[in-house]
Parts: structure tokens; sequence; C-alpha cells
């Protein structure tokens, strides 16, 4: 392995846990802070929180989309077809950004929904923590890019711990309800 690639990896794992404690430290110190949401008694009203959280979350592609649609109009990139490989760096980098909330976004959209047919009532207000934690993430994420490409380490650990923790914990609750444990 080459030294500049050393040296790239070297920074990526020094900022990792910056972003996998920042996004437990949230959630847990969050949870604790934020009261419990009332009205949400039935599957319902758990799932109708789930997909209400989901549109919020949605909102960190929306602003991607609109970002790169922005720079598009601005550029020589105005026609995809002509412009390719003319985007502005820039570009490049919402694009990215964009492309990988869309895959993160999936995957918490999920999170959401499964989560919300686990937890009791007392504990749905997760659901808005995470997806606060989720977006703080992705802004972290975006400006870290914006700033170097290695900067967006933090920001990415923050989507994986929560949609990574979460996918586990659902894999967990599935297989006792399978098994009958």
């Amino acid at each position: 392995m080459n030294s500049e690639l050393q040296a790239k990896r070297a920074v990526i794992l020094r900022l990792l846990p910056i972003g996998l404690v920042a996004g437990l430290g949230l959630v847990g110190l969050l949870y604790f802070l934020v009261p419990p949401l009332r009205g949400v008694d039935t599957l319902a009203d758990r799932m109708a929180v789930a997909l209400r959280c989901a549109g919020v979350a949605a909102l960190t592609l929306f602003a991607g989309i609109q970002a790169v649609a922005s720079q598009r109009g601005n550029s020589a990139a105005i026609d995809p077809i002509a412009g390719a490989g003319r985007e502005p760096r820039v570009m490049q980098i919402h694009a990215r950004y964009t492309q990988n909330t869309l895959e993160q976004l999936v995957l918490f959209v999920i999170v959401l929904g499964a989560l919300s047919t686990y937890l009791d009532a007392g504990a749905m207000h997760l659901l808005p923590i995470l997806t606060a934690v989720f977006i703080l993430g992705r802004i972290a994420f975006w400006v870290g890019y914006l700033r170097d490409p290695l900067f967006r380490s933090p920001g990415m650990a923050i989507a994986f711990v929560i949609n990574g923790l979460s996918l586990i914990y659902i894999a967990y609750r599935t297989l006792r309800l399978l098994v009958g444990v």
C-alpha cells in the first residue's frame, strides 16, 4: 500500500470514532432529555410517526437534489450530455452527497418503519431523535465533503451507527419473534 493511501486511511480512521461517539452520544443524551410522545398507543399511530419522521429525513435528499440542480443550471453542465465531464467539482460533491444520502435514507426509512412495530409508546420518542441525529449526520457528511472528501467520515459514521445498530436490533427482535423466544 502506498504512503499517500496510508495517510488518507489514517485521517479517516481518526475521524470515524468522532462520528460514532457523536452519533451514539447524541441519541443517548436526547433519549433522556426528550419527553415521550403522547397518542402513539396503536401500531397505526406508531407507523404514522415513522412515516412523518421519514418525510422530515427526506429533506436531506431534497437539499442535495436542489444543490445539484442549482449547480447544473449555472454551469456548462446545464446540458448533462454536452456537459459530461465538465461538471464543477462542487457539483460532483453535491451529486455524490445526494447519491450517498439516497442510499442511507432508504435504509433509514426501513429502520423507522420496522422500529415503529417493535417500540412501545414509551420509547417512540426514539424515532424523532434518530431522525434529528440522522439529519445532523447528513449535514456533517456534506459539509465535511465540501471541505475535504476525507472529512466526510464523521457524518458517514453517524448514519452508519444509526442504521447499523438499528438493523441489528430489528434482526434480533425479528429472529426472536420467528423462533418464539
